[in-house]
């Protein structure tokens, strides 16, 4: 018997009539906590609707405000493009906040923030599934190029030489690895292929993605950018800022001899907006994409 039980029975020894009614006012007070448990579960459960119906009510309520934001920000920088025609200051102001975004990646509304550069903007989608297949191959690409020489020589008076021409094949071959994967649509329940040519995208049957495919905003076509895989928690950039300034002929222009810097700079200055954005968005998959369905109202570009 240990030391406390010893001091117990000592105790109850000593005044049973006083540990009889200890025992029933715990007794009491356990009864207590049961009833009042009892009659709190109904009021909980009530509660727990209400901060539902809530959340639910004011989901749409948060989307316009967050959209009303965004629209906002569109008319003023509408404003500026106007003025800088003619101000000079609005246009280093166009061109400050030309990247500026109106939400961050906590809010579920961030996909609808567009990518702006000057007078191009850009928008962006997402689809959440489950991969069911994944596969990797390489492929071979042969390129052949081809010389010719022409003959030379000379003839006077009748008498003269000529040398033949000469033609030549080069023949190069590169590897490309094709990544292949089919994934669920978590929404509708739609499967489909995607081909990607990344060596660093790691997948494996049974994982949930998000992948983010970006477009003009006067085009439907979309163009997958990255991927986020939910289960190793890891991102993958599909095409770097530089592809998809190439891709898209954001900023295509080369420098000369007298605008070389304002084009390098105007260039640097894009790619960095587009890292910025891509990191930006794999934090928002990271927090929203694992959720049951589209994140984004509007049409589905295929």
């Amino acid at each position: 018997m240990s030391l406390w039980d010893d001091l117990k029975k000592k105790a109850i020894d000593a005044n049973p009539e006083l540990a009889a009614k200890a025992a029933q006012a715990l007794e009491k007070a356990k009864e207590m906590a049961v009833e009042a448990g009892q009659k709190a579960a109904p009021i909980l459960k009530e509660a727990g609707g209400k901060a539902a119906a809530y959340a639910q009510e004011k989901t749409p309520i948060l989307k316009a405000q967050a959209l009303k934001a965004i629209d906002d920000a569109k008319v003023k920088r509408a404003e500026l493009r106007e003025q800088a025609k003619l101000d000079k200051a609005a246009r280093a102001e166009m061109i400050r906040t030309m990247y500026d975004i109106t939400l961050n990646p906590d809010d579920v509304n961030f996909i609808e923030e567009p990518f702006n550069h000057f007078d191009r903007q850009f928008s962006f989608f997402i689809v959440n599934g489950q991969v069911l297949d994944t596969q990797k191959r390489n492929q071979t690409h042969l390129d052949a190029s081809h010389s010719h020489s022409g003959g030379s020589g000379y003839i006077a008076n009748g008498y003269g030489s000529m040398s033949g021409g000469s033609s030549s094949f080069h023949i190069s071959s590169s590897n490309v690895q094709e990544h292949e994967f089919w994934v669920r649509d978590d929404e509708d329940g739609k499967e489909s292929c995607f081909q990607v040519h990344n060596t660093r995208l790691r997948l494996r049957e049974g994982q949930q993605v998000s992948m983010v495919f970006m477009h003009p905003v006067d085009s439907k076509v979309g163009k997958m950018v990255a991927l986020y895989n939910h289960n190793a928690e890891e991102n993958f950039v599909i095409d770097d800022p530089a592809q998809i300034n190439q891709l898209f002929g954001i900023y295509l222009e080369e420098p000369g001899f007298f605008n070389q810097k304002e084009v390098l700079t105007t260039r640097n200055r894009l790619l960095q907006a587009l890292d910025t954005r891509l990191a930006q968005l794999a934090a928002y998959m990271a927090q929203h994409g694992a959720r049951q369905g589209r994140l984004i109202e509007g049409e589905r570009v295929e």
